[in-house]
């Protein structure tokens, strides 16, 4: 079998094999294959063959790597978004600004909103933000 075709075959396993990942990492492996199959049939030597493989899969990965981090939010607030707006019932009061709150059937650390007065009258609170397991109430 010739050489381009074992490159193109190599590629497409890794393109089905990516069908059931859904990393996208393995079809950046198989985009340097398929160019070293394209050099194979223009006729570059063996040696050539497997430094296209190995500079385009290396350039391919870290563009991959790069764009998925850039894609990506830094702080990955979207599990929490049906919280926003919810209700919270005082469980007490630790001072003016800081209180545990009975969300969800468990108690969690609650902060008031900058500029919102406290008011020990008031059981239920508006879920504003959280910040890791820190709910911001209003």
């Amino acid at each position: 079998m010739e050489s381009h075709w074992m490159w193109w075959l190599a590629a497409i396993f890794l393109v089905i094999a990516e069908m059931f990942s859904g990393t996208f990492y393995l079809l950046a492996l198989a985009v340097g294959l398929a160019a070293a199959g394209v050099a194979a049939f223009v006729g570059v030597a063996a040696n050539g063959q497997a430094l296209t493989a190995a500079l385009l899969c290396t350039i391919s990965v870290v563009a991959l790597y790069f764009w998925k981090r850039k894609a990506a939010p830094a702080v990955e607030q979207s599990n929490f978004s049906y919280d926003i707006g919810q209700t919270v019932h005082i469980a007490s009061w630790s001072d003016e600004r800081h209180a545990r709150v009975n969300y969800r059937g468990a108690e969690w650390d609650a902060r008031l909103v900058e500029g919102v007065a406290s008011d020990a009258t008031k059981t239920e609170w508006r879920i504003k933000e959280i910040l890791g397991s820190l709910l911001i109430i209003e």
